[in-house]
């Protein structure tokens, strides 16, 4: 375990240095590649051979039909229809950023995106009621943690991807995770909001206009009921889902919003290819390094510590969860799934828990690295936008960051959260 914790060492180091995390991932590859006299062709084998598969595909489509959402003016429907919703309690529009990346993250499945898409909208409007800046950031931060939660899900679609679970099971597991993330983090605004005795008017209820938020954001939220229902039922695969969710979102634009023009189409094939090509490089630089680890017998020593040397498989899962939180303060999710799936699955498994119930729990885990500095990627997207240094969001943060841990937990201890739904689609 001594060699496999210096990788991680020499990846932070490189981190640190300041190389993007892909070039660090693949340098820390090279470093112990050489150090245990390992085939070089492993790298050019494994860079390829990581991403080429059909079930990722689903990826650049799934953020292709986002992105044509985003253009036909989605963002603004469903913060509207939010704010309709949840916009009538104090601190109303606290409320409406975590709901908006509610029902954001059926739409999109990145947080990433999610924190770029609604924090460029609310985080200007938040700071213009009278809220703090850091304050802002910290509720746009954390409710981005939703959107990879809430199917549909890429981190969820990468995890089926390399343990071979049922994507659809997976994105019905983490249904009901994802919204009592989103009320718990309500619940943190509303005492924050007294705290910090904000005396913020809101905007009064009214059932006319949900009745008409709701339909005006009705075409949108259809696409992730596409996604969804026709996974889970077999319909179509998770590619063809996404296939299927990038024709609504072209039909939804030109024809129901009718925002979308063909000279838009080049831009958002560009933005989507864009993003595409740095989710797939790091992944496929993730593949070199998990390659290396599995060579260094990472997987049995792990398997070794969490069941024979701890006993109790819910202590054993505890400190599984404390090492990611670690690690994740450095490495960001999309490069632990591909490093730590299968072998978490393979300890899951080992302990007794059931693949789908551990494999939800350990993707909300792996999602909080995304809001932990120094490298928190949805932290410092909202940082970026409010134009504030992270370290300015981090102690706001931290009442935010314990309501995700805790569901964690709860989802571990309490395994109906993430298969009760999945016995009913899936009996």
């Amino acid at each position: 375990m001594l060699s496999v914790a210096l990788v991680f060492l020499v990846l932070i180091l490189f981190i640190f240095m300041g190389f993007p995390v892909f070039i660090a991932t693949i340098l820390t590859s090279l470093v112990f590649i050489v150090a245990l006299d390992i085939p070089f062709s492993v790298v050019i084998i494994r860079i390829f051979g990581g991403i080429d598969s059909f079930a990722l595909m689903a990826i650049p489509f799934f953020i292709t039909a986002g992105n044509i959402m985003m253009e036909t003016g989605i963002t603004d429907r469903i913060v509207a229809f939010a704010n309709s919703l949840v916009g009538q309690f104090k601190g109303g529009l606290g409320h409406v950023n975590i709901v908006s990346s509610m029902l954001f993250a059926g739409i999109q499945g990145s947080g990433a995106a999610d924190a770029s898409a609604i924090g460029s909208v609310l985080i200007p409007a938040m700071e213009k009621q009278g809220y703090e800046k850091d304050y802002a950031v910290a509720v746009t931060a954390s409710s981005a943690t939703i959107g990879p939660i809430i199917p549909p899900s890429i981190a969820m679609l990468m995890y089926s991807y390399y343990t071979e679970l049922s994507v659809g099971k997976l994105f019905i597991g983490g249904f009901i995770p994802g919204v009592l993330i989103g009320l718990g983090l309500m619940g943190v605004h509303a005492i924050y909001y007294r705290i910090r005795g904000y005396q913020i008017p809101v905007t009064a209820f009214s059932l006319k206009r949900v009745w008409k938020e709701g339909l005006g954001s009705l075409g949108a939220l259809v696409m992730p009921l596409i996604i969804l229902f026709g996974i889970v039922f077999g319909i179509v695969t998770p590619t063809e889902s996404g296939i299927a969710a990038t024709v609504y979102g072209l039909f939804y634009g030109f024809f129901i919003s009718r925002k979308l023009t063909w000279k838009k189409i080049p831009r958002i094939l560009i933005n989507s290819a864009t993003t595409t090509a740095v989710v797939m490089i790091t992944l496929s630089m993730a593949g070199v390094l998990s390659n290396v680890l599995v060579r260094m017998n990472f997987q049995r020593n792990v398997v070794e510590l969490v069941v024979h040397t701890i006993q109790n498989p819910y202590l054993a899962s505890l400190l599984i969860m404390l090492i990611l939180l670690i690690i994740g303060c450095f490495v960001d999710p999309a490069v632990m799934i591909p490093m730590f799936a299968s072998t978490l699955m393979a300890a899951g498994t080992a302990m007794g828990f059931d693949p789908i119930h551990f494999g939800v729990f350990m993707v909300i885990v792996m999602q909080i690295g995304a809001i932990t500095p120094p490298v928190g990627t949805f932290l410092f997207i909202s940082c970026s936008i409010a134009k504030i240094p992270l370290e300015d969001s981090v102690k706001v943060m931290i009442p935010f960051t314990l309501v995700i841990i805790g569901v964690a937990i709860l989802v571990l201890f309490i395994p109906p959260m993430s298969t009760a739904l999945n016995r009913l689609f899936f009996p």
